[in-house]
């Protein structure tokens, strides 16, 4: 009776261990999944201001050279994940996809009245929330 006692619990301990190590393995393996979206994130977050000013230039140049390089260098970025989060005039105010610049008086409430930025993200994780101007009534 005590050998078989003995062997069950060997066998309840060995599946726990088994579930455990499943378990640890689809934990690294997220864990792996996290860390090349904050590992891009970051290197993405980095090139931002450099898109910021290839797009600028491109907006005050009729130069089909630098029209390409924007669109190239667009296609590279969103090839690696990053999303634009391109709110429009009236849309709803989203305080995780939004930053509020300033408030206006206005209707409706909590609507966005401007846009100064746009913003980012990869996945749903925001590296950049788009910069705006909020109705807000008084």
């Amino acid at each position: 009776m005590a050998a078989k006692t003995s062997h069950k619990t060997l066998e309840e301990n060995w599946k726990r261990a088994l579930a455990d190590y499943h378990n640890l393995v689809k934990r690294v393996d997220a864990d792996k999944k996290d860390f090349v979206i904050y590992a891009t994130a970051n290197i993405l977050t980095k090139l931002l201001p450099t898109l910021d000013v290839l797009e600028l230039a491109a907006t005050h140049s009729q130069d089909p050279g630098v029209q390409m390089a924007v669109k190239q260098f667009q296609d590279v970025l969103a090839g690696e994940g990053l999303q634009e989060i391109t709110p429009k005039m009236g849309d709803a105010y989203d305080h995780t996809l939004h930053e509020c610049l300033e408030t206006l008086p206005g209707e409706p409430d909590n609507t966005i009245a401007e846009i100064i930025t746009k913003g980012y993200k990869i996945n749903d994780y925001v590296i950049r929330p788009a910069k705006v101007k909020v109705f807000k009534h008084e």
